[in-house]
């Protein structure tokens, strides 16, 4: 099969990114042709696809950005024509059975979702966030749960400033209406979703439950259970270094405590993740990136758990099941899709979201029981192996292909 992917960024920032490159990987171990179409930036990895890139950033290269790159930047995020033309290229001369997008706003935008409008090549998309619903991606409005929107309500963006600043908000809040009312999302074969919870939502939200396929993301491990019975030398966070994750309510619960936290990422909090570091925490350590999947792994089985502090309904945290990799339990907001992942008091431990006090006191609960740390990273290895595998993934993946490519309904039930 020709399969042609579909990502707004071809580097690794976070999960969505290392999925996107994961599933790539599995589709041309298996035999399948493999092309890419994403967005060009200093940091990306080689693809021979990568002429019919289109001109990207990150959002640590925004306030770098001159006044005529953040205007074409705004445009481009409500339509961008450029990402059209070059992706009509590339399928003109690839010639995919089928096209598999993951996240595209706000560089590439639904534009893309045109080329396919009329076209023979069936489209689907892994929804790895809200933005199909919240055009900032999140159900949250200044750090709680929103539903303002609903039901095509979308100016709500605008004045709550949902999304980064004003400007931008203005975008992403065009860009939602101008794709809503030309139903840019009906040119889209089936939505894949990852978490339970996400696609119960979405259904809440007025998208057609036979549009939608559950399909969890995957971890790759070692065949044979893994056993971790060091004691672990700190606590680790890793993953984006964004507000919306937790991070400040993961330092203030850890400030007091006589215990590391070893903090792994990058993002917009990191230069105020600095300053807390240089001013006044120091058991933290920082880290902002790994070179290798092997050294994250190795920080991983280092530590005696990590956390998942997040303030949004996260869909499913890769971190989690990377975590159990490794044999170690998890620490996780009762929040989204997180409790899907983590069972309380047998593979970690759940706590309420924004609450310092109630994170502290687990932080605390298992640093003092490394035993039982040691018994719950066995559990969530196991439950990792049950549901998360490499095969299963790809066995449910081609389902979904084979079904779009032959015209079968989806299959929607959560397992």
């Amino acid at each position: 099969m020709r399969v042609l992917q579909i990502h707004k960024t071809f580097h690794t920032r976070g999960g969505a990114d290392t999925f996107f490159f994961k599933t790539c990987d599995l589709l041309k171990e298996k035999g399948h042709e493999v092309a890419h179409f994403s967005t060009s930036h200093p940091k990306n990895f080689e693809s021979p696809f990568s002429s019919y890139f289109v001109e990207g950033f990150t959002d640590a290269d925004v306030p770098q950005l001159g006044f005529r790159r953040k205007a074409k930047a705004f445009v481009q995020g409500i339509y961008s024509v450029e990402a059209k033309n070059s992706l009509e290229r590339l399928v003109q001369d690839f010639k995919p059975d089928l096209a598999h997008a993951h996240c595209i706003n706000y560089q590439l935008s639904p534009s893309v979702f045109d080329v396919f409008r009329k076209s023979d090549v069936p489209l689907v998309v892994t929804t790895h966030d809200f933005t199909i619903v919240c055009g900032a991606g999140t159900l949250q409005t200044r750090g709680s749960h929103c539903e303002r929107c609903k039901g095509g309500h979308h100016y709500n963006l605008f004045l709550n400033t949902c999304y980064w600043n004003s400007p931008a908000s203005l975008m992403a809040t065009l860009s939602q209406y101008l794709h809503h009312f030309r139903g840019t999302w009906n040119s889209v074969s089936r939505i894949l979703v990852p978490s339970c919870f996400m696609l119960e939502t979405l259904v809440e939200w007025g998208i057609p439950r036979e549009r939608l396929a559950h399909l969890p993301i995957f971890i790759d491990f070692p065949e044979r259970p893994l056993t971790n019975d060091s004691p672990g030398e700190y606590v680790l966070y890793f993953g984006r270094i964004d507000e919306h994750k937790g991070l400040k309510v993961l330092l203030e619960a850890i400030e007091p405590l006589d215990c590391k936290l070893l903090l792994i990422g990058d993002g917009p909090l990191t230069p105020w993740v600095k300053e807390q570091i240089e001013g006044r925490l120091k058991n933290v350590q920082h880290i902002p990136f790994v070179a290798s999947r092997e050294e994250l792994g190795n920080h991983i089985a280092g530590a005696a758990f990590s956390v998942v502090p997040s303030m949004w309904n996260e869909n499913q945290p890769a971190v989690v099941l990377e975590t159990y990799a490794m044999g170690r339990p998890v620490i996780g907001s009762r929040i989204g899709g997180i409790p899907e992942l983590i069972e309380d008091s047998h593979t970690g431990l759940l706590f309420t979201p924004g609450d310092v006090n109630d994170l502290r006191e687990k932080i605390r609960f298992l640093l003092e029981r490394p035993t039982l740390c040691q018994e719950w990273g066995r559990n969530g290895n196991r439950k990792l192996r049950a549901g998360f595998s490499r095969t299963a993934h790809y066995d449910r993946l081609m389902s979904i292909y084979d079904g779009v490519l032959s015209g079968k309904p989806a299959a929607t039930v959560c397992a």
